[in-house]
């Protein structure tokens, strides 16, 4: 009873409910985890499984952690309650490891990350002379993935289809060569081990009586298929998802999963969660009437005890610059009242002016963005420990075999694995056969053999303990002298990188953490799993903040063609999946929400984009929940109102937009007449600043202007959207 304590009444539900399938719809903020960490620990408490025999599976090592953490809090009293909680491919991983000669595979495989997996492609492309700006590697490794998340996908389809399927071909022959899985392999072959071996799938099944699913609206086909085979002996599957917040169908995710889970599982349990506890009513208001709009949609209505709150502000800015500098004063006024701010956008590239803007100000902040394992000093020293645990490993051997510099060239490397593909080996034995066969010259000769020798050297000295064998490591290739005789402050961060290295790896070896299982969790991290919550402003994209919280939430960028992407637009599933992005950030935010957007912004290094038109989100949000702005700096109530107006039908989203242009475009006040724009004259531009009229040209949509500014050279401008102000 003490665990059903803390619980709401459908929370408790939920928990009760231990025999069958169920689903629970929990929305943003109504406590989901805290109903898998309690129907767990009810579960042990009555005695209806042992921890063993039940699986808990979500998609961060985060998230993972956390529920490990709270289950052993509540079952404090029972010794060793430590069911299997793990990310889905932590557990493929563990899986696999078992089980994996079924499938031709060796137990030490290892695991290639997405920074692994673009080397091998590039090597891949360059020997078919296939350049980067003809087929760049991360659109070759997307292709790779979406075929092997939707099986029905063809490479043939795609203009250079043949090569594709030729790239394809190789990159699994070489992996396999490795003994090496990528991200998407763990989950397919873990799969098919079960598919192919019924006395294996047997067993998993049997293994666990319950098996629980977070994030369901995440998953994909193949790890779809793995749910359904590791319940092929039960029915006793709980899954918690939200629909209004799937957004990782670039992934492979399929909402369609947790639309139809009731059709997959007959007779299926539906409870919702739909009290939240973050967020206050204004905000939870706000962003239903943005996810409403949807058509592919379960339907929960979210309310909270907290009536108070703050309206919602919406910025108008003039620039990007203006934008980013609106944050700046916004976050300091935040901070001022101790609060965490998160600032979210839509594209990597919106970071750069924020960072600016919050360094002006003085404000100390976390990019998320890259995980602690992603950085290049991290990923070199590990890359030598797993060429001694896995020497086909030709990614991570190639990716150390002139680092620190040993004067190993391009071409000598290059001519190295000539030789592997010749001979059909890896890089190692290929290296092995020029050394011994003296095949290569004797310039050549002399760095190879230097650099077989150490490998043999650190294999042979190998110290038992992961913490020593590091620092072995980093001694004996001397990475570490190569970062001091650089001698700069970005060297100083990257040494104490390592440091940092060496305490995870003190820390591994008090738990008895094999080499293996440490190098697994390194490939395995991902950019939020080094999330510091204590930081008080956290820059990420929209996609990065899932399943995090802040006091203050900034949403930058709310523009056509950014926010929603311009790939969406004309896609009805993508726009549904980008207004579901939008519920997903708004939902961050606990007391206030700022949402802002630029008139003019320059995209990826380019030209001002010109007139910018409000995202569609903005009309789609109730005008009384948005505060009063100033004029000329905000959106004007009169704008909203004019959104408001066509918020009663989701046909007449975009058509709302048109009428903030209208409205926006009467605000002529500050504009020059007509009849001044001649050659010669000076005008001020609210972003570029003072400049002078080159050439004055009439067109249906006004005048176009071409002015010459000093530091931004010449801009073609329409006179109607410039907001040019005359200097006398």
């Amino acid at each position: 009873m003490e665990i059903l304590a803390a619980l709401n009444e459908h929370q408790r539900e939920a928990v009760l409910h231990t025999e069958g399938p169920m689903l629970i719809l929990a929305g943003a903020g109504s406590g989901k985890t805290r109903v898998i960490t309690h129907r767990i620990a009810y579960l042990i408490q009555k005695g209806l499984a042992p921890p063993e025999q039940i699986l808990a599976v979500t998609f961060t090592n985060k998230a993972a952690e956390e529920m490990k953490q709270r289950v052993v809090a509540l079952l404090s009293g029972l010794p060793e309650a430590r069911p299997w909680v793990s990310t889905f491919h932590s557990f493929c991983v563990k899986l696999l490891r078992r089980e994996m000669e079924g499938l031709g595979y060796g137990r030490d495989f290892v695991i290639y990350d997405t920074d692994d997996q673009r080397r091998l492609l590039r090597e891949i492309l360059g020997v078919r002379h296939i350049q980067e700006s003809v087929l760049p590697v991360r659109e070759v490794q997307s292709l790779l993935s979406g075929l092997k998340n939707h099986p029905g996908r063809r490479l043939e389809d795609h203009p250079l289809g043949a090569l594709l399927v030729e790239v394809a071909q190789e990159y699994r022959t070489r992996l396999r060569r490795a003994n090496a899985l990528d991200f998407d392999d763990l989950i397919l072959e873990s799969a098919e081990l079960l598919r192919k071996f019924p006395e294996k799938r047997k067993a998993w099944s049997g293994r666990f009586r319950h098996i629980l699913v977070d994030e369901y609206q995440d998953i994909n086909l193949p790890q779809y298929d793995l749910i359904c085979l590791l319940t092929s002996t039960h029915q006793n599957i709980c899954v918690v998802g939200d629909e209004d917040q799937s957004i990782y169908g670039f992934r492979g995710s399929d909402i369609q999963n947790i639309l139809n889970f009731e059709k997959d599982f007959p007779g299926a349990r539906l409870v919702k969660l739909e009290q939240n506890y973050r967020s206050t009513q204004p905000i939870l208001e706000a962003a239903t009437a943005v996810v409403e709009r949807n058509v592919h949609r379960k339907g929960k209505v979210l309310w909270t005890d907290v009536q108070e709150g703050d309206p919602i502000t919406c910025f108008q800015a003039e620039s990007a610059r203006q934008e980013a500098e609106f944050v700046a004063r916004a976050a300091y006024g935040s901070l001022r009242g101790l609060q965490h701010c998160g600032v979210l956008y839509r594209a990597n590239f919106q970071s750069r002016l924020l960072e600016e803007a919050l360094r002006q100000y003085g404000i100390s902040y976390n990019l998320v963005g890259m995980s602690f394992y992603s950085r290049s000093e991290i990923k070199d020293v590990l890359a030598y420990l797993k060429v001694l645990v896995n020497p086909r490993d030709d990614v991570a051997l190639v990716r150390v075999i002139n680092v620190p510099p040993r004067g190993i060239g391009k071409s000598t490397l290059e001519k190295l694995q000539a030789l592997a593909r010749e001979r059909g080996c890896s890089c190692w034995e290929a290296l092995a056969l020029a050394v011994e066969a003296r095949l290569f010259p004797p310039r050549n000769l002399v760095a190879l053999e230097s650099f077989y020798l150490l490998l043999q050297d650190l294999a042979r000295h190998r110290p038992a303990t992961l913490y020593h064998s590091l620092r072995h490591v980093a001694d004996q290739t001397h990475y570490e002298d190569m970062l001091r005789s650089e001698g700069s402050h970005e060297a100083q961060g990257r040494l104490e990188n390592l440091q940092e290295l060496y305490r995870a790896a003190s820390e591994a070896d008090e738990s008895k953490l094999p080499l293996e299982e440490f190098l697994d969790r390194a490939s395995l991290t991902s950019e939020t799993d080094d999330f510091d919550s204590g930081a008080r402003v956290s820059l990420m994209t929209l996609h990065s903040a899932k399943g995090l919280e802040f006091d203050t939430v900034f949403m930058v960028g709310m523009e056509e063609g950014l926010f929603p992407h311009s790939q969406a637009l004309e896609d009805p599933w993508g726009i549904e999946e980008e207004r579901r992005l939008c519920y997903v950030g708004m939902t961050r935010a606990r007391r206030k929400l700022f949402l802002s957007w630029s008139r003019f912004r320059r995209k990826f290094g380019g030209e001002a984009s010109g007139f910018n038109q409000p995202s569609r989100f903005l009309s789609e949000i109730p005008a009384h929940l948005v505060d009063q702005a100033p004029a000329g700096s905000f959106v004007s109530q009169a704008t909203l109102r004019s959104m408001k107006a066509g918020s009663s039908s989701v046909t007449k989203s975009y058509d709302t937009v048109e009428k903030v242009k209208e409205f926006l475009q009467l605000k002529q006040s500050r504009h020059v007449s007509t009849g001044v724009y001649e050659p010669g004259t000076q005008v001020r531009h609210p972003v570029y600043g003072v400049g002078r009229i080159l050439e004055a040209q009439p067109t249906g949509d006004g005048t176009k202007l071409t002015i010459q500014f000093e530091g931004f050279g010449r801009k073609k401008l329409i006179d109607r959207y410039a907001h040019l102000t005359l200097v006398t």
